[in-house]
């Protein structure tokens, strides 16, 4: 009877020991699936960023919808008369609308941060329980080594794409093209319309066959024309 007794308790013991077992097998998957999916989001993140910076950088000829938005809502300002007095708030409250998959682009770089938060959050929460527990050393070890390698790694990606510093190249990227060709060119077309059409008259109209030419002629070197030449192939975009 005693060794029948002794054989359920042994099975008894064994069935909470792998069940025990199984949860922390759970937790450890937990934390490094997280940790997997934390890294994906940044990286796709950063992607999305990289691309956005390429098409602001050809804004003017640019086919995508962010960019077309942008310039399309910029130019109704000016047909309206109104203009835009501050580009940086404009930027920044279409940028901060814009939606990718349904989800706002902000909102897609703090899914990161959460998910990261999540994983580091239950690697100490699972470490201290281990601790409490009195788990045997190989168990603390293990959970202890997983949960500082996944957020190393997290940090070290987080370092290498450097999310903060993209997103501020695009707002810089959006704002020099707005603030420094495109409303100067719409104030001209929409405030000092006539002072353009004079200046064009003056200055560009065809000389006529008699008219002697100009006493000197400005000489410049190549590199004034090709940066002569860059700028206004920027300007006539």
């Amino acid at each position: 009877m005693s060794d029948i007794l002794r054989g359920q308790t042994q099975i008894q013991i064994y069935t909470q020991k792998g069940r025990v077992g199984y949860r922390m097998s759970v937790l450890l998957y937990s934390i490094m699936g997280l940790g997997a999916f934390c890294l994906l989001t940044k990286f796709v993140v950063s992607c999305m960023y990289a691309r956005l910076i390429k098409e602001a950088g050809q804004m003017g000829k640019s086919e995508h919808r962010l960019m077309k938005m942008l310039l399309n809502k910029f130019e109704t300002c000016y047909q309206l008369k109104m203009g835009v007095e501050n580009v940086e708030i404009f930027v920044d409250k279409y940028v901060n609308a814009f939606r990718i998959m349904g989800i706002h682009l902000n909102t897609w770089e703090v899914i990161g941060d959460v998910i990261f938060g999540v994983t580091l959050l239950i690697s100490l929460l699972t470490n201290l329980y281990i601790t409490i527990m009195q788990y045997n050393r190989e168990t603390m070890t293990k959970f202890l080594l997983v949960g500082i390698v996944v957020c190393g790694v997290v940090i070290l990606e987080d370092m290498i794409l450097n999310l903060r510093f993209k997103k501020k190249r695009l707002m810089v990227e959006l704002q020099d093209y707005l603030e420094n060709i495109y409303k100067p060119r719409l104030e001209n077309q929409v405030f000092h319309s006539e002072e353009m059409e004079k200046y064009h008259r003056e200055y560009f109209d065809a000389q006529e066959p008699n008219e002697p030419e100009p006493a000197f002629k400005i000489q410049f070197t190549k590199e004034e024309e090709a940066v002569i030449e860059e700028v206004l192939k920027e300007y006539m975009v």
